[in-house]
């Protein structure tokens, strides 16, 4: 009889049928030896190492230069800049916001319209409260009309959703808010007026000054100077600039067509 080919499976046993490939189980415990007691023994543990053995190391922690955490230039969009990027007014925070403005009050209603959105209770002192009707019928009791503003905040000022919340105070009057309102957490204090006063405490290196058009040139230079005021009387038409002690922006306000219509709501009703 002639070897079998190595490369053709050899036949099965008569009457048995080929074993089922096995695979070896990794986890389960190990039998006994074939035909012994057939108890099962458990696999022996890992030994544990000795940590003494371990090589050691000292580690120096260089942390380096000191750093500071500061807070992003987020809060109220404004409107987009020259560069396209968005620019923002940063309020309402963890600090106060002193934001004065070369403007008409219109823009005092609607930065109050923007936080009313974030959530702020807001408190006008006006001395024209019919164009804001438009604004209280959306908001409703979280505007307040008040004609001495000493008086504010009527809450406490909180984080947004805690208690009352931010609290905000928007002024048209001619007579500039105190200085000291701002001066706190979780609180912004706006004036808009064509011509700011002079010797005002508020309207001493605000966190924010805002030149709503080329014509508030020479009043920006009384309050910061001849490169600022050459810089406001260079705007075109629609720009507006915005200074911060560490920025200047030169933005188009963007307003939506809805916060158009509440602004003019209370306009058309004053007429």
């Amino acid at each position: 009889m002639s070897a079998l080919d190595p490369f053709t499976p050899a036949p099965a046993a008569r009457g048995r049928v080929p074993a089922e490939p096995r695979t070896m189980d990794l986890t389960a415990p190990r039998r006994g030896p074939l035909g012994g007691a057939g108890a099962d023994t458990a696999a022996p543990e890992p030994s544990t190492p000795d940590l003494s053995t371990l090589p050691e190391a000292t580690w120096q922690d260089d942390t380096g230069a000191p750093f500071a955490l500061a807070p992003a230039h987020a809060g109220i969009h404004l409107g987009t800049g020259r560069d396209g990027r968005p620019v923002a007014l940063p309020c309402p925070g963890p600090t106060g916001t002193r934001v004065a403005a070369l403007g008409e009050s219109l823009f005092g209603r609607l930065l109050a319209l923007r936080l009313l959105a974030t959530g702020a209770l807001v408190t006008a002192a006006t001395r024209e409260p019919g164009p804001w009707q438009g604004i209280r019928r959306a908001a409703g009791e979280r505007l307040a009309f008040a004609e001495e503003p000493a008086a504010w905040p009527r809450h406490t000022p909180a984080p947004p959703a805690v208690d009352a919340g931010p609290q905000a105070l928007v002024s048209d009057q001619r007579r500039a808010p105190s200085s000291a309102l701002a001066a706190g957490p979780w609180r912004t204090v706006l004036h808009v007026t064509r011509n700011p006063p002079r010797g005002a405490a508020f309207w001493h290196r605000p966190d924010v000054l805002l030149a709503l058009g080329a014509e508030y040139a020479d009043a920006v230079g009384r309050l910061l100077g001849p490169e600022a005021a050459g810089l406001t009387a260079r705007l075109t038409s629609g720009e507006v600039v915005l200074f911060r002690s560490d920025a200047t922006e030169v933005l188009r306000p963007d307003i939506a067509p809805g916060e158009h219509e509440i602004l003019t709501a209370g306009i058309t009703d004053s007429q």
